[in-house]
């Protein structure tokens, strides 16, 4: 070989290790996020077509949902001047309850404009309709059908009857003031109904479903037929009664029908490009004689507030949140579930958020095998809890086997090892150890505890992290995070093949811490096993929570391990109120999934995003430059 030939040979070795230090670059197709709950944007309620009452009772109630959704975040706007473009401008959501009045009803340009908002995408609606009674033959049905004419105008899969529902016994001192006092039953929805039993439906219809998404078409009674996508929330009394009150006739029922008719319903993946959410209820969430949004009428007592609030607060999540896909398993089976109704809200509001993301979750209560796991993207570990409830052999065999076959997320909460018998509380914490030591995780929870008398909910043990990684890869784990509920904690240290050692002054390859306590968390240790990496009495900003990337056997797999459980415990990472100190943790939980999952599925090799695109070509560039230079030279 000459001289010239070895230059050549030289530069395309150069050639050659410029691209394949490119393609080694580590990449992540990370998803976008939206936080939950936070500043979930602006509202607006219909006053322009009669449903302003004069009572002073209503325009209290109605200034009580307006304190509740601003402290929820919302900034809420009452439309008096009619509804338009302009006041539709940067809403999420839209709320009209049922005309009422002869000449109130909607105009032409108002059903356009909200039908372009609505089917724009990302929106939630909910339109109230009322009975069909009235003085005047058609009046009530009139008043009914201005609402279908907006409903018609999305494509809805619901519709108010052309009717009234009476109940002799649910109901305030008269038949026609309803209570409607039944849920659905459907787990995935058990948020909206949290804290929901007796609702006020004043003077109301019930509602039927279109196969064809039109008034009148393909009519099917929602109490016995299915539609896609479309899910009763609540549901009238069993002595419900269908009424006629006008000359036009029920459409999917028949006067006379007894039973416990359909009075509210959700419809996802709603609109033109199918991203919004629907609510039609036969009867107004606010304004009317008495909203849906009662507390008290006739000395009947109820809490329809929840329910309205709780159907807007995820209704509009519905609408906004990053959609995802795939089955999640949560574990129930080793002493995870709670007997607290609050935090069996919780564990129902984090089930119901996913499902709304898009989500399949599966709540395994007889222990986890091959079976349970299969077509599982996700599998979500909190720590176990009490003597006998430890993993089998082949339970961890069967979580190592799913996860190392590559492709698959998972998440491992510790707990800390305080407990009454000497060592309970770490043969706790070994549990979630033989899992991580199944798929070769390079990080592990401490035999110990962590307190921390500031940042705390009123006692040193519940927790609070509240520093969060400024590592720009975990960025979007962290967005809408402040303050987490770690309850009873422990922390984490990390392994390779030289020891153990601490991850707040040592780097391992493939981990990213997420989450850390505060400043003055301080290491304790609650049973005979001392801490690992770090010493009791140690006291700083400990690492709460990793991200593992390239995990398991296969590579290819994403784990996160936490010093508490995201789910169930005492009070999970999700929690957001506990002894008065609000909590985002909500936030990071959700994120965390969707992008653990979003990279988990991503089939193994390199993605080329716009940041490589732009170092490839740099470096593209100067080779070109390199080769001109030594072709000039030969």
């Amino acid at each position: 070989m000459n001289h010239i030939n070895r230059r050549k040979a030289a530069t395309l070795f150069v050639i050659t290790a410029l691209f394949a230090s490119i393609l080694a670059i580590p990449t992540a197709t990370q998803a976008a996020v939206t936080p939950f709950a936070t500043n979930p944007g602006k509202i607006v309620f219909d006053y322009s077509h009669g449903q302003e009452s004069s009572s002073g009772t209503v325009v209290a109630l109605d200034a009580a949902l307006e304190a509740n959704l601003t402290a929820m975040g919302f900034d809420v706007v009452w439309a008096r001047g009619g509804i338009n473009a302009t006041i539709l401008t940067d809403a999420v959501a839209f709320v009209a309850g049922s005309i009422y009045g002869a000449g109130n009803g909607y105009l032409a340009a108002e059903i356009t404009a909200i039908e372009e908002w609505f089917n724009a995408g990302n929106k939630f609606m909910w339109i109230g309709y009322d009975s069909d009674f009235t003085s005047a033959p058609d009046q009530g049905q009139w008043n009914n059908d201005n609402m279908t004419l907006i409903l018609e105008a999305v494509g809805s899969h619901v519709y108010g009857e052309p009717a009234a529902v009476e109940d002799p016994i649910s109901s305030c001192g008269s038949g026609y003031r309803v209570v409607a006092n039944t849920t659905t039953t459907n787990p995935d929805l058990g948020a909206f109904v949290q804290g929901v039993t007796q609702v006020m439906m004043h003077g109301p219809t019930l509602l039927y479903g279109s196969e064809e998404a039109a008034w009148n078409t393909s009519a099917v009674a929602l109490e016995t037929t299915d539609i896609d996508n479309v899910y009763p929330l609540l549901y009238y009394g069993a002595n419900a009664t269908v009424c006629n009150g006008d000359i036009i006739d029920p459409i999917a029922h028949d006067e006379g029908d007894v039973g416990s008719f359909v009075a509210t319903t959700l419809e996802l993946k709603a609109g033109t490009d199918g991203s919004s959410a629907l609510v039609v209820s036969g009867a107004s969430p606010y304004g009317d004689y008495r909203p849906m949004y009662a507390d008290l009428y006739y000395n009947v007592t109820m809490d329809g507030y929840n329910f309205v609030k709780n159907t807007i607060k995820y209704g509009v999540f519905a609408a906004t949140a990053t959609q995802g896909e795939g089955k999640i398993v949560f574990d129930y089976s080793h002493g995870q579930k709670s007997s607290s109704g609050t935090v069996a809200a919780l564990d129902a509001g984090l089930r119901t958020a996913l499902f709304l993301k898009g989500y399949t979750t599966y709540w395994a209560m007889g222990g986890i095998n091959s079976t349970i796991l299969e077509d599982a993207v996700a599998f979500i570990a909190g720590s176990i809890y009490g003597a006998g409830n430890g993993y089998l052999a082949a339970e961890i065999t069967a979580i190592g086997e799913w996860f190392n076959a590559g492709n698959k997320f998972m998440w491992i909460g510790y707990d800390s090892d305080f407990t009454s018998a000497p060592d309970q509380g770490q043969w706790n914490n070994d549990n979630m150890t033989l899992i991580l030591d199944e798929v070769g995780s390079q990080v592990y929870g401490e035999p110990a505890a962590i307190e921390d008398p500031v940042s705390s909910c009123g006692s040193g043990y519940r927790v609070i992290a509240n520093t969060t990684s400024d590592d720009a890869f975990v960025a979007d784990l962290v967005v809408g995070v402040t303050q987490v509920m770690m309850h009873g904690p422990t922390l984490l240290y990390g392994v390779n093949t030289t020891g153990s050692f601490d991850l707040e002054t040592n780097t391992f390859t493939n981990v990213y811490p997420v989450l850390y306590y505060g400043a003055n968390a301080t290491v304790c240790n609650g049973d005979l096993t001392d801490p690992i990496a770090h010493d009791e009495g140690d006291v700083g900003s400990f690492v709460a929570m990793t991200l593992e990337v390239n995990a398991g056997t296969a590579g290819t797999g994403l784990l996160v391990v936490s010093g508490a459980s995201p789910y169930g415990d005492y009070r999970p990472m999700y929690a957001d109120l506990y002894y008065g100190n609000e909590m985002d943790g909500y936030n990071l939980v959700l994120n965390t999934i969707d992008f653990g999952i979003a990279n988990a599925a991503v089939v193994p090799g390199f993605v080329l995003d716009t940041t490589t695109l732009l170092i490839i070509g740099g470096v593209a560039v100067v080779i070109i430059i390199i080769i001109v230079v030594i072709i000039k030279k030969r």
